[in-house]
Order: C-alpha cells, then structure tokens, then sequence
C-alpha cells in the first residue's frame, strides 16, 4: 500500500471473541497499542478501528472495534497490516528506516563512497550496510554520532566520518 507501513501480519485468531494474533514486522510491537486504526490488505479504503491490542509471547493480540466473535475475523486471515505514514509514530528523529535505503554516503569532504542498502537492526546498534560505488562490495558503519555526522532526507545523502579499516 503506497503512503503506508506495513506493520504485520495476521497469522491467527486468539480464541473465540475476535482477537487477532499477528506477527509484528516492527522492532517495537508495542506500537500497536498506540494506534487507533489498521488497514488490512485487500481492503485499503477501510480503516479498521483498533480496540485493544497487548503483545504476548513476540506477537500481537489484538481486537478491532466491533469483531465480536471469531467468524468476523476469519476472512482476514494471512491479511498484512498497515498503518498510514502520518499516523506512524514518530521516532523522535524525523525519518525511518525506508526513508534511509537509497542515500548516497559520503565523507565529510563530499567524496561519494556508496549507497545504502540496508540498516541491521540486531546488533548493540544499528549498522549501515552500504554497497560502494566503485567495486560494489559492501561494507558496514555503526549507527554512532563518532561515524554518522548528518543525515538529509530531502538530499537523500548521510555524511560519514569513517575510520582506518572501516571500508574494504
């Protein structure tokens, strides 16, 4: 869905009275609590109210407004969910993670060095795994304000300070 974040996917029901139980794509399924509408795949115009919604054992539970029962919320089944941009949380930085894949890095004397092409998010912090401009082999920087001095969206470009032994 374009304008959209998809969010999850519901891979099951929770027992009888309509919750769902979806598997977050998220790195903080708690967000969830804090929205008030979903869309779900296949039903793009229609914004289904979040009533309740807690995780339990790495998945979602959770409840639309007025799917009382388990046979309202079958047909959504292996549906994803997605929540619009604008009503995203805000992450306190002003961007995403898609908003970061595509940036040019480059030094902090303009040299262009590659482009990103993933954020690893399962280490102590962040990595940025780039693919060089030259020979397009990839190479990682730490997500550390040592490393990463200035992110620009609108440019699409992160300036970097790298250190010996940092890019092949």
């Amino acid at each position: 869905m374009e304008g959209c974040f998809n969010m999850g996917k519901i891979v099951n029901t929770h027992g009888v009275r309509g919750e769902v139980k979806i598997y977050p794509y998220t790195d903080d399924p708690d967000k969830f609590e804090d929205f008030e509408y979903l869309y779900i795949e296949g039903h793009q115009q229609t914004k289904f109210m979040v009533e309740s919604a807690r995780v339990h054992k790495n998945m979602v539970l959770l409840k639309f407004k007025d799917f009382d029962d388990i046979n309202k919320v079958m047909p959504y089944m292996n549906k994803n969910v997605y929540i619009a941009r604008e009503d995203a949380p805000d992450d306190g930085e002003g961007h995403y993670i898609v908003d970061l894949i595509g940036c040019e890095i480059v030094d902090e004397k303009g040299e262009v060095l590659g482009h990103l092409v993933d954020v690893l998010q399962n280490t102590a912090q962040d990595l940025y795994e780039v693919k060089k401009v030259t020979d397009h082999q990839k190479f990682y920087i730490p997500v550390v304000d040592a490393f990463v001095k200035h992110i620009d969206i609108k440019a699409k470009k992160i300036v970097v300070h790298l250190i010996e032994g940092m890019m092949p």
